[in-house]
């Protein structure tokens, strides 16, 4: 078996090892929590079914039909069962995403209470500002990052660290709330609440988003990519001082060549491993970011799911969500860096 196939064989085992004991964890501690909820849950389900009986229904008829019912909610939901069975199963049914329903799906807007439904429509307006901020401040970053290396010493180098330092060390949700301060309430340029608006279609649907994205986005790419140049920034310079870039330098090689050829072809490893930890990282999207700009995604969707009673199912499927997207970052990182980079021997076993 070839080495490489070997050590992807190793990793994804790893990968998919971690997946499973955190989902069981998981499972493990909501499995307590979620019992208090489900009772609340069935009282309120007997309560509807009681007043949807006929009023001249007889008594007897009515405590059997009533009977009847609480059994069937507690065999659907599991509540007699015991508690390492309830464990195993809702680990086993989250892995293969069947999520359950939610308890108060109405909560979210949502028509259909599946939770993978609910989770799939909002979870694409988290990669709409979350990715496309991981695009914009990844791109500028590395950008910024090779010139400032380029030019080490120097006052763009100079101010692109101070920069960087300072936006990394300011909270999202306290620029966001002084661009909203700003630019909604004082310039009037960008409305204060986000999506939805349903009774828009069409061309006036898509301005609409535009103009809802354009300032939260803003404020992502500007937290975010000062500390993106000055990681890379620091990387590179490392490497500039490597002694075969100092003989391509003597030699007359170009500097865009030592730049972009030799100095990147040996920094990129731990640049685009970081870069898509960050990219797939984003479909995650951050909870209090998506609840000061109101941008109705998954972090939104986790608070709204947090205040409603304890949405257990919904809250699951979201950990579990975001867990995935962890480990196949961190998959894909620790792949590429073994291929990008060729200091590593992939596979290789030392023999001493």
């Amino acid at each position: 078996m070839p080495a490489t196939f070997k050590y992807f064989l190793l990793r994804s085992a790893n990968a998919l090892v971690v997946l499973v004991i955190v989902v069981f964890m998981v499972a493990i501690a909501f499995s307590a929590l979620s019992d208090e909820m489900t009772e609340q849950l069935i009282s309120e389900r007997m309560q509807a079914f009681s007043m949807s009986l006929p009023l001249d229904m007889p008594a007897e008829a009515r405590a059997a039909a009533m009977e009847a019912e609480y059994d069937r909610l507690v065999d659907y939901y599991g509540i007699d069962d015991p508690f390492h069975e309830k464990v195993y199963n809702t680990a086993i049914n989250t892995l293969f995403f069947n999520l359950g329903d939610s308890f108060t799906a109405h909560n979210y807007g949502a028509s259909d209470g599946s939770v993978y439904t609910i989770i799939m429509h909002f979870l694409p307006r988290t990669i709409l500002l979350f990715t496309t901020a991981a695009v914009f401040y990844i791109l500028i970053g590395i950008g910024l990052g090779l010139k400032a290396a380029q030019l080490a010493g120097s006052k763009i180098d100079k101010f692109l660290s101070i920069f960087g330092i300072l936006t990394s060390s300011m909270p999202m949700w306290w620029v966001g709330m002084l661009a909203i301060l700003f630019f909604s309430f004082q310039l009037g340029w960008f409305p204060a609440s986000a999506m939805p608006f349903p009774d828009e279609t069409g061309l006036p649907y898509y301005t609409g988003v535009l103009k809802r994205l354009i300032m939260p986005l803003s404020t992502i790419v500007f937290v975010a990519f000062g500390a993106r140049a000055w990681a890379t920034r620091n990387m590179v310079t490392s490497v500039l001082q490597d002694d075969y870039i100092m003989a391509a330098r003597a030699k007359g090689v170009p500097e865009n060549r030592v730049i972009y050829g030799h100095t990147l072809r040996t920094a990129s490893p731990p640049i685009v491993t970081s870069a898509i930890i960050t990219f797939l990282l984003s479909i995650g999207g951050a909870m209090i970011t998506e609840v000061i700009f109101n941008w109705p995604g998954l972090g939104f969707l986790f608070r709204a799911a947090l205040f409603a009673n304890s949405d257990m199912p919904v809250i699951m499927g979201i950990i579990y969500i975001t867990t995935i997207l962890w480990v196949v970052g961190y998959l894909i990182a620790d792949i590429l860096y073994g291929y990008l980079d060729p200091r590593v021997e992939v596979g290789a076993q030392k023999k001493v």
